[in-house]
């Protein structure tokens, strides 16, 4: 029964499906079939009705406009927007009523597909639903004098209930060139726009449009001096569009802008008023900084590219102006930098964090424009060739004329100064830094001009090697303090060898003469030490040096070297004890001045550990690797032997600074050379010399012993003791003039004068010997009744002359005399 059942049910089901399938092809075929014949009858409507149209079109668009409109044909597209009726506008130019002055047309294009309202063409009534622009130009003008070609528009007549409002829903542009010159206002916008697709919903405030955008931006010129922003830079992506009516304000969203390589996040508003030409447009992103630089006009992005970055940074850019004023609109740029390398002209900064503002707006009501541009750090962290810095806050005004202002701090070890300074002139070994600084320099060509400070720096425990001295600190502590005033150094201690020396100095008006007139800078020292060395200290003293030419090139350590070789410093020196090889003075006092032609000392005190007392002028003058030495020196009591081994017995050899004793008085004037160990030159000095040795003694003095052989043999000549020796010469060289040397002991006294040489050449010296006994004449108070008796007797007469090896021999005998000059007859 029910396979029965099965075989009727299955050919009553298959025919009712075919009887579905019949139905539903002629449904489709008889809606193909309407939509045909609705084409065709569309197609025999346009046709029949073209030239009313036409009419339509034109009279709709001229109603609208202020000038002329060409179109070279008009078509129709079959199906293309069903049921819609889309007509083909070709070869169309509009010109706005003032071009025969301006020559610019408003639009050129080569298609204008225009889809009308079917149900409305029936009714001979033309309503726009969408545009479709092709391969067209659209070029907006101004010139100079304002004249616009697109004040093209006409005023909007009141609507009346039997208008027909039209409404534009869709706009499409493929291959145009959008044009705005505003030569007014110096502003040029230049778009390629390959793709543009708004679909525009109405609204009783206007209208809102979600539009997708493809396009190449050839200028987008603020300023066309200046240059242009994304300039050659391709625009995608999706924007949502509002126009407001009552404010005549067009808001611009996307939340997704692709400039160049990087994605944007854009808020902007434009208005479209009359009297208002209003706009701002706020920019966010993450983008590397040459990637940002590129995207800026060239004034800015010229700046930028001399630095850069390693990571993306987060960067906004709010953009503010006026669309018919002339010149720069407002720009305000904020950008994050953490843990980044930022590259400079001087070199990277490593582990660099900031947070950094651009602004041409600085001082409201100065303009936007490049002198009140500014550039504003905050919270600068990083590491220069190892050395930490720390900028709290700083600014970079005007960038006509660039000045950064701001607050700098550091702390490193001195070691790393080795980076900056040349090795041939400073090297650092050990101590630690500590600066504060609020600084001012000018920027040229983006490197720092004549930085000026205010702050201190404060060095602890340095030890450091001046190369061109050849010297060593050790342990030296400095403190610098910067004013607008001065420069003042405290607290200087350093150690050299066996010497230790606190310092304190001030330099006027130092920021200034240190960059413009150096040689103008006069340093004042006060210095202290509780023991000095000269001959170690003395090479530091003399200023000039030499120094080896940089290895690379270091503008702040070479215009520190010529500073150094320029500027004079005077110093006040008070030492407890003062040694010169086995010459030791207590209390010395000095007034001296380094200069860059030599070194000058005046007003030395020196207090002798035994009641003496020196007094000292004297310079010190470089010539090559040699110090030439001039000298005026009183000397009261002083210790004659020590006197004579520091200035190594002035080359005389034929006796020892240990043969001679007694108490110097001493007035001279003399010249001499330094070597390169500040030694003093043999037959190097010239000069006078007046003396006076009380309470002497000479032992084993030879010049004495030999006459003694001759003339005494039976005194002892070996042991001198004498209370009065004087004598007054002048030295050059190697020969010694003695004008009058008195020798009163208890031996013999002596009377000498002549020549002596040092060299063995030319010496001539004429000796008087009285002899009788000296040896009780220190009984007789009287000096007068003294003197009376020391030539009482036989007298001898004595030359000593040139000997064999090096030494001088003895005989009897005066200078021959030289023959009288005959008088010349008149």
């Amino acid at each position: 029964m029910e396979e029965h059942y099965d075989k009727t049910k299955s050919p009553q089901k298959s025919n009712r499906l075919k009887k579905i399938f019949k139905i539903t092809g002629f449904f489709f075929i008889g809606l193909f079939t309407l939509i045909l014949i609705s084409a065709i009858g569309l197609r025999i409507y346009f046709e029949s009705n073209k030239a009313e149209i036409v009419a339509k079109i034109n009279t709709q668009i001229n109603d609208n406009i202020l000038g002329e409109v060409k179109i070279g044909d008009i078509g129709y597209k079959l199906l293309i927007g069903f049921p819609n009726f889309t007509v083909v506008l070709n070869q169309v130019e509009l010109k706005d009523s003032l071009f025969p002055i301006h020559k610019r047309t408003l639009l050129k294009a080569k298609e204008i597909e225009v889809r009308l309202n079917v149900l409305s063409l029936l009714k001979k009534e033309v309503n726009i639903h969408k545009i479709v622009i092709n391969d067209a130009t659209i070029d907006l003008f101004k010139d100079i004098n304002g004249n616009s070609n697109s004040n093209i528009f006409k005023l909007k007549k009141k609507k009346t209930k039997s208008d027909t409002p039209t409404s534009i829903d869709e706009v499409i542009l493929k291959n145009v060139t959008f044009i705005s010159d505003n030569q007014k206002g110096n502003k040029l916008f230049y778009f390629e726009i390959e793709s543009l697709i708004s679909e525009i919903k109405f609204t009783d405030e206007g209208w809102t449009t979600d539009l997708y955008l493809k396009t190449l931006a050839k200028s987008l010129a603020f300023n066309t001096q200046k240059g242009s922003f994304i300039k050659d830079k391709n625009l995608s992506g999706n924007l949502s569009v509002t126009f407001s009516k009552g404010q005549n304000l067009i808001s611009v969203v996307a939340d997704n802008l692709d400039i160049g390589d990087d994605r944007f996040i854009i808020k902007a508003h434009f208005n479209i008023g009359k009297t208002n030409s209003l706009f701002d447009i706020d920019i966010k992103t993450k983008i590397l900084w040459q990637n940002a630089s590129n995207l800026l006009s060239n004034n800015i992005s010229s700046k930028l590219n001399r630095f850069g970055t390693k990571a993306p940074l987060e960067v906004s850019c709010f953009i503010k102006g006026d669309m018919s004023v002339k010149g720069d609109p407002e720009i305000v740029v904020n950008a994050v930098i953490k843990d980044d390398e930022l590259k400079t002209t001087y070199g990277s900064v490593t582990n660099c964090s900031f947070n950094g503002k651009f602004t041409n707006n600085y001082e409201n009501g100065l303009g936007c424009n490049d002198a009140n541009s500014a550039i504003l750090i905050t919270d600068f962290k990083g590491e220069f060739k190892e050395i930490p810095i720390n900028i709290p806050s700083g600014i970079i005004n005007n960038l006509k004329k660039p000045v950064a202002t701001g607050k700098f701090n550091s702390e490193y070890d001195l070691v790393k100064l080795d980076n900056f300074i040349n090795e041939e002139f400073i090297n650092f070994s050990g101590g630690t830094a500590k600066v504060n600084l609020d600084f001012k320099f000018d920027i040229v060509d983006f490197k720092l001009n004549k930085p000026q400070f205010t702050g201190a720096i404060i060095i602890k425990n340095a030890n450091l090697f001046l190369k061109p001295k050849n010297v060593n600190f050790e342990k030296t502590d400095i403190e610098l303090y910067f004013t607008e005033q001065a420069l003042l150094i405290k607290k200087i201690k350093f150690q050299n060898k066996v010497n230790t020396v606190f310092m304190e100095g001030k330099v006027d008006n130092f920021l200034n003469l240190y960059y413009d007139a150096p040689e103008k800078m006069n340093v004042k020292w006060k210095i202290y030490s509780p023991y000095l060395d000269v001959k170690q200290i003395v090479g530091v003293l003399s200023y000039h040096y030499d120094a080896a030419p940089s290895k690379q090139n270091n503008q702040s350590s070479d215009q520190l070297q010529e500073v150094l070789r320029k500027s004079q410093v005077s110093l006040d020196l008070k030492v407890d004890k003062l040694t010169y090889k086995k010459m030791i003075a207590n209390n010395f006092k000095a007034n001296i001045i380094m200069a860059k032609n030599g070194l000058y000392v005046n007003n030395v005190s020196i207090q002798g550990s035994t009641g003496s007392s020196m007094k000292i002028d004297a310079n010190v003058i470089p010539q090559g690797k040699s110090l030439i030495l001039k000298a005026n020196l009183k000397l009261k009591d002083g210790n004659i032997s020590r006197f004579l081994a520091s200035f190594n017995n002035f080359g005389i050899k034929s006796f020892t600074p240990n043969g001679i004793k007694g108490n110097l008085t001493l007035t001279t004037s003399l010249s001499g050379i330094l070597n390169k160990e500040r030694d003093l030159v043999p037959n190097s000095i010239t000069g006078k010399v007046i003396f006076h040795i009380k309470d002497g003694a000479l032992s084993n003095f030879a010049p004495i012993i030999k006459i003694g052989k001759i003339a005494f043999s039976n005194r002892d000549v070996k042991n001198v003791t004498f209370s009065d020796l004087a004598g007054n010469a002048t030295i050059n060289g190697s020969l010694i003039n003695v004008k009058d040397l008195k020798v009163t002991s208890n031996v013999l006294n002596i009377d000498a004068n002549g020549m002596y040489s040092l060299s063995n050449n030319g010496t001539s010296l004429a000796v008087k010997i009285p002899l009788r006994n000296p040896k009780d004449d220190y009984k007789i108070a009287d000096i007068n009744e003294r003197n009376a008796l020391r030539y009482k007797g036989m007298v001898v007469n004595l030359m000593v002359v040139d000997g064999d090896n090096g030494q001088t021999k003895i005989k009897l005998g005066k200078p021959k005399e030289e023959p009288k000059k005959e008088k010349r007859k008149e």
